[in-house]
């Protein structure tokens, strides 16, 4: 048998070793949407190399200073379009697969079991062993059936729950968790949309989405995000289909006694008085659970929110912009939920009326009492008398006229009858 000299022998054992650590370091490499920082690199020469912009680096990698990064730093690439590549090989049968992060102390059999599955599945679609050791952060493929919902790829924002469509007239809520507390922005498209946190941490929001019941059905565009400490906006849109509301059609006809006092000028003047009231913002939500008929269920609905209206004299509005429940005067109003009286006084429209400020831009209306029973200032609570049914300003007949307003829009206050404020997730 030949013997090999020594140099051969080196020879081989120098391919061996190489083989062996290029076979153990395929998650270094530069393909399947990940990229390793290399000593001379900086964002902007690898934004160049992989023809994506920096902002779209940060992004993805949730990088708080673009100046800073660590040689042998592990960095999800993302498309041109910001999307995340996926060009690693896909296993024979083309399971559909998403990229995890690893932890302190994984190696491919231990991320397997975190995750339910197979260590040679994950091996093969990573094309290394069960037993490679993992570093923190490292970018890891496995079957989408087992992974965790996506993260966005948007810095600190983990998850974002939109709705996919809206009624007129009624309200969405949008979620959105965060690796660390953020302050975050929204809106549909012209509306603003204030966020109100969850838990004490502040990882997790929420926002009310209202839908004017007068806005055309159709597709809108809602957007989210937050702005690093770097100035920079980052945020993402979803589209959210607003569909039309089952709404008649109404036509109230006004003595000519209230019509007399009805002039443009007290309508106006009266509009200004409510909409700064109800246009201010208390960050804190004061209540947590359904709420509670504000009238007794022996008086029934007389006229819906949503129905579109036309009035015989004066420019109130062309839609119910509230519930109205018939009762015969002086029958109780209660508060539906916690909150701070904000306006308690008669007006020319909306007669006797209450404001209820509930917390995170939600208010509550109570018009045509025949009594106020709260004064500007109170706390009050579930079930605590606000005032009696009325006749006063512009109406036909003894009714409470209930209405909900979020961020300033009018929606069906019967939809919080029905839902709490947000859902707890249990």
């Amino acid at each position: 048998m030949e013997r090999l000299s020594k140099p051969t022998v080196h020879s081989a054992l120098f391919v061996a070793l190489l083989l062996t650590f290029l076979w153990a370091q395929p998650l270094y490499a530069q393909q399947g949407g990940a990229y390793t920082v290399a000593p001379g690199d900086t964002l902007g020469a690898i934004a160049v190399r992989f023809g994506v912009t920096v902002e779209a680096l940060v992004a993805a990698n949730g990088i708080e200073d673009p100046d800073r990064i660590r040689v042998g730093q592990v960095l999800l690439i993302p498309g041109a379009d910001g999307t995340m590549s996926t060009s690693a090989p896909a296993p024979a049968a083309e399971l559909p697969t998403a990229v995890v992060r690893a932890q302190a102390g994984d190696d491919i059999a231990v991320l397997a079991a975190r995750y339910g599955e197979d260590p040679r599945l994950i091996a093969e679609l990573n094309a290394t062993t069960a037993t490679h050791r993992l570093f923190p952060g490292q970018p890891v493929r496995v079957p989408a059936r087992s992974a965790p919902p996506p993260r966005l790829n948007l810095g600190a924002i983990l998850t974002i729950d939109a709705p996919d469509s809206i009624v007129q007239g009624r309200t969405g809520r949008l979620y959105v968790t965060t690796t660390r507390p953020v302050t975050l922005f929204g809106r549909l498209s012209d509306q603003p949309l204030h966020f109100i946190a969850l838990d004490g941490q502040g990882l997790g929001q929420f926002a009310f989405v209202p839908v004017n019941a007068l806005q055309e059905p159709g597709v809108y565009t809602l957007e989210v995000g937050y702005t690093t400490a770097r100035g920079v906006d980052l945020k993402r849109t979803f589209p959210v289909n607003v569909v039309a509301g089952p709404y008649g059609y109404q036509e109230i006809v006004v003595t000519q006694e209230k019509a007399d006092v009805l002039t443009s000028d007290v309508v106006a003047a009266e509009r200004d008085r409510v909409v700064a009231v109800w246009s201010q913002y208390t960050p804190v939500l004061l209540w947590r659970e359904r709420f509670r008929r504000p009238i007794s269920v022996d008086y029934p609905t007389t006229s819906p929110f949503g129905q579109r209206r036309t009035y015989s004299v004066a420019d109130i509005g062309n839609f119910h912009a509230g519930q109205d429940f018939g009762a015969p005067e002086g029958a109780l109003i209660f508060a539906p939920a916690p909150g701070v009286v904000v306006l308690a006084e008669p007006l020319a429209v909306r007669g006797n009326a209450v404001i209820l400020d509930h917390g995170g831009g939600v208010f509550t209306g109570y018009w045509h009492m025949s009594e106020i029973k709260v004064a500007p200032g109170m706390r009050v609570e579930t079930g605590d008398v606000l005032g009696l049914v009325g006749n006063t300003g512009l109406s036909t007949g003894p009714h409470l006229h209930w209405e909900l307003r979020i961020n300033g829009v009018a929606v069906d206050p019967m939809q919080f009858l029905e839902e709490p404020p947000f859902e707890t997730g249990e």
